[in-house]
């Protein structure tokens, strides 16, 4: 292809682009997020193909437990700027409660530091986790004291990853095939 020919097509494709009706442009718009919005799924169904194969690991190399708290105190995890004031950056606190746990592990009673999921609000540190409460841990079969909350209601689900990929993948489609479709008459 000679330069001359590279810039014809050029100059053709700048021209349709330009000169398109608006019903094109916009169908030819919906078109491009549709493709966007079916990428995403593809990105979401994979995520949830490996939660699935993470939840099947946790499950087969940890084993489940039930646990007592015994005592803990709330904490604060701060992450931000190094600026003092408002403009200058922002900063995060997250709270959790740090506790020890004790559990039982082949009839040997154990224990073990545990902390509550993160959350930006300290009354919801404070109610996830409260000595005396039972709670069901996961520790690691191999290393019984390396343990971990069986149930976090903080986790990406495999569920809940699947759900955001049909967000994603229904309105794609929806998009896509729409901007197919040529009005009668045209």
């Amino acid at each position: 292809m000679t330069d001359q020919s590279r810039i014809r097509l050029r100059t053709l494709i700048w021209a349709s682009a330009t000169d398109a009706s608006p019903a094109t442009q916009l169908r030819a718009f919906s078109r491009f997020l549709g493709r966007v919005l079916v990428c995403f799924s593809i990105l979401c169904f994979t995520l949830s193909g490996y939660l699935g194969f993470v939840h099947h690991w946790l499950f087969t190399h940890w084993t489940k437990a039930e646990a007592i708290v015994l005592n803990g105190e709330m904490q604060q995890l701060s992450s931000g700027s190094s600026g003092t004031g408002r403009l200058l950056g922002s900063s995060s606190k997250s709270f959790f409660f740090h506790c020890t746990v004790s559990y039982t592990v082949g009839g040997k009673s154990l224990r073990s530091q545990l902390n509550s999921p993160y959350s930006p609000y300290r009354i919801d540190a404070q109610t996830s986790l409260s000595p005396g409460q039972s709670v069901e841990i996961l520790y690691e079969s191999g290393n019984p004291s390396h343990i971990r909350l069986a149930n976090n209601p903080f986790e990406i689900t495999v569920t809940g990853s699947i759900k955001a990929a049909l967000l994603f993948l229904l309105p794609g489609l929806l998009l896509a095939f729409a901007a197919k479709v040529r009005p009668i008459g045209s």
